[in-house]
């Protein structure tokens, strides 16, 4: 077999494979980005007709951020052999975003230098990726959350507080810490039956979820106890969230199997690091001797612990 015969046959075979290839491939022309050549795999997956690859450039296809970037990611491709993006978008012909695996390759053709990109749609493997990224962060997110009332739970609460105790201390920050119960809680239990207890821890922790800032951290301590704290909350700051804390819960109208129960009260004690305890334990220790007081000496108000 001559050499022309030769390259006729292998220009076929790869012609063949081209053409029955179940991954895109592009052919680009490495000077100007220009798409020369793609196969039909790849003009079913993006919609485009052969004619309207024929006239766009790759950046014009990728779903890049911006004219600089996509001018930097050919640039890469022009001077790289071989590279290799993971989770790259196309973008299809309705606008539909689509997930490929790009890998290039850079060779010569008749003295020409030509990229060659095979590109494979990895939605599926994305979407189930992604599936299991928000099943984790689910995991996660309910480890440190209290089943019924949606704030953290008392383990989540004591490893922050020591964290936030730390920062506290090395940036010399006030740290307020809230620790309330609901007044007369188990004679109303007994009375009405845990269900209905239930639906006020509920929303009592509904109330704490909507009235806390950002940065603060409500638990449900035990029972009927939660624990708020409050990073860079000084005593006032602190003593008037409890107070307003307090003024929510009277307003509370809650509703349990078709009627509006009896209105609850809290008890609330106020604690501040340092001057109330420079440990987890002593801090924790004063505010709940401040709720101690606010308790035995009037319900619904707040106690703020002596200095």
């Amino acid at each position: 077999m001559d050499d022309a015969r030769k390259i006729r046959t292998s220009e076929l075979r790869y012609r063949r494979l081209f053409e029955a290839a179940q991954d895109g491939i592009l052919i680009l022309d490495a000077e100007t980005g220009m798409i020369t050549d793609v196969n039909p795999f790849l003009i079913k997956m993006l919609g485009y007709s052969r004619e309207e690859f024929m006239q766009k450039r790759l950046w014009e296809v990728g779903a890049f951020k911006d004219i600089e970037a996509s001018h930097a990611a050919f640039q890469a491709l022009q001077k790289n052999e071989y590279i290799r993006y993971d989770g790259l978008p196309l973008r299809a012909k309705g606008g539909r975003l689509v997930d490929v695996e790009f890998v290039s390759n850079v060779y010569l053709v008749g003295g020409e230098k030509v990229i060659q990109c095979n590109i494979r749609d990895i939605t599926e493997r994305k979407q189930a990726q992604d599936a299991l990224l928000k099943s984790e962060a689910l995991l996660r997110e309910q480890s440190v959350r209290d089943h019924l009332t949606g704030v953290f739970n008392r383990r989540y609460m004591e490893e922050t507080l020591e964290r936030e105790l730390l920062r506290a201390a090395r940036k010399r920050l006030p740290l307020g810490v809230i620790m309330l119960d609901v007044d007369h809680f188990k004679p109303f239990n007994d009375t009405y039956g845990h269900a209905a207890g239930d639906a006020i821890l509920r929303e009592l922790g509904s109330l704490l979820l909507k009235h806390v800032r950002g940065e603060d951290i409500a638990c449900r301590y035990g029972g009927d106890e939660f624990i708020i704290v409050l990073p860079d909350a000084s005593r006032e700051v602190t003593f008037e969230r409890a107070e307003l804390i307090c003024e929510y819960a009277r307003q509370l109208q809650i509703q349990f199997e078709g009627k509006t129960l009896a209105k609850i009260t809290l008890s609330l004690g106020v604690a501040i690091f340092p001057d109330n305890g420079t440990t987890s334990a002593t801090l924790l220790r004063s505010v709940d001797t401040a709720l101690y007081h606010a308790k035995r000496e009037r319900r619904g108000r707040v106690v703020v612990a002596d200095q």
